[in-house]
C-alpha cells in the first residue's frame, strides 16, 4: 500500500485467517462480556456500506467509546488513522477512542497514542491475549490483507499504478516524436514548394523580359542584295541593279537597260 510499512512480524494463526467482519464481531463480543452496551455501527455489523470511521460504539455508565478495528496482517497502521479517530471521537461526543489491529502500529502511531490520553492502541499481541484461542474459520479469508471490499480502492498498492508509468512515458515519448516528425515534414515540404514556386516565377520573369526586349527591336524587312560592280571587257564597270518589284522600278530598269544597250552598240566595233 502506498506510504504503508510492512509488519515486522506476520502472524499465521486462526485470527489472521478470519474475515474482517468476523474480526469486528469477535471484538464486539469481547466488549459485551466486559459489560459494555455494544452498537456495531461498522459495515461488518449489517448492511451499512460506510462506517464513518467507527466500527463499534461502546457505552457503559458515563463512558462513550468509539472503536475502530483494523484487521491488517501485512501492513502497519500509520499515525494518520490515530489522528482521524481523534477527530471522530470529538465529533461523536465520545469520552474515549480505541484502535484495534490484528497486526502492528508504526512507531509514529504509537507516539501519537501516547500524546492523547483519551485514545488507546491495541496491537496484534494484545488483542490475541484479550480474545484467547480463536476457532479456525471454515473458509479462510483470502481478500487483500483481510480488509473490507470498500477499502480496496483506497488502499490498493501503488506499485501496480507505478508499473504502468514506464509504458505511459514510452507512449508519450512516441507521440511527441511523431508530432515532431510530422511538423518537420510539413515544414520541409512547404520549403520545397516555396523554392519551386520561386524558380517558376523567376523563369516566367526572364521569359517576359526577353519577350519585351524583342518587341522593342525594329522589324527586319527583306532588302536588296548589293553586288559589287564587275569590269567589262572594255574596263567599264557593269551596273548591277536589284530586281525591281514595282511598276516604276520596272520602267526605270527597262530605260537603264536600253541606255546601256545603246552605249554598247556605240562602243563595240562591228565585226567584219
Amino acid at each position: 500500500m502506498s506510504g504503508f510499512k510492512p509488519v515486522t512480524h506476520r502472524y499465521d494463526d486462526a485470527l489472521s485467517r478470519v474475515s474482517w467482519d468476523a474480526f469486528e464481531r469477535l471484538m464486539a463480543e469481547h466488549y459485551r462480556r466486559l459489560g459494555y452496551a455494544v452498537e456495531h455501527v461498522g459495515t461488518g455489523g449489517g448492511f451499512n456500506r460506510t462506517d464513518g470511521g467507527i466500527d463499534l460504539l461502546l457505552r457503559r455508565e458515563q463512558e462513550v467509546i468509539v472503536v475502530q478495528c483494523k484487521h491488517w496482517n501485512c501492513w502497519q497502521v500509520p499515525h494518520n488513522d490515530v489522528h482521524q479517530l481523534i477527530g471522530v471521537m470529538h465529533t461523536a461526543g465520545a469520552t474515549g477512542a480505541i484502535i484495534i489491529t490484528s497486526g502492528e502500529f508504526t512507531p509514529k502511531a504509537i507516539e501519537s497514542g501516547f500524546k492523547f490520553r483519551h485514545i488507546r492502541l491495541i496491537d496484534g499481541r494484545a488483542v490475541r491475549a484479550m480474545l484467547g484461542p480463536v476457532a479456525e474459520p471454515e473458509m479462510p479469508h483470502a481478500t487483500m490483507d483481510g480488509m473490507p471490499h470498500w477499502t480496496h480502492a483506497r488502499y490498493r498498492p501503488s506499485v501496480r499504478r507505478r508499473s504502468h508509468s514506464p509504458l505511459v512515458a514510452a507512449a508519450a515519448a512516441l507521440i511527441t516524436m511523431a508530432v515532431t516528425l510530422t511538423v518537420l515534414y510539413q515544414y520541409y515540404l512547404n520549403e520545397i514548394q516555396r523554392a519551386q514556386l520561386e524558380a517558376t516565377r523567376a523563369s516566367m520573369t526572364q521569359a517576359a523580359t526577353r519577350l519585351a526586349q524583342a518587341s522593342r527591336m525594329p522589324p527586319t524587312y527583306p532588302g536588296f542584295t548589293a553586288h559589287k560592280p564587275t569590269s567589262t571587257i572594255q574596263g567599264h564597270p557593269a551596273i548591277v541593279h536589284d530586281t525591281p518589284t514595282s511598276k516604276t522600278d520596272i520602267a526605270e530598269w527597262e530605260r537603264q537597260n536600253a541606255a546601256s544597250m545603246r552605249i554598247l552598240e556605240k562602243t563595240t566595233p562591228s565585226l567584219p
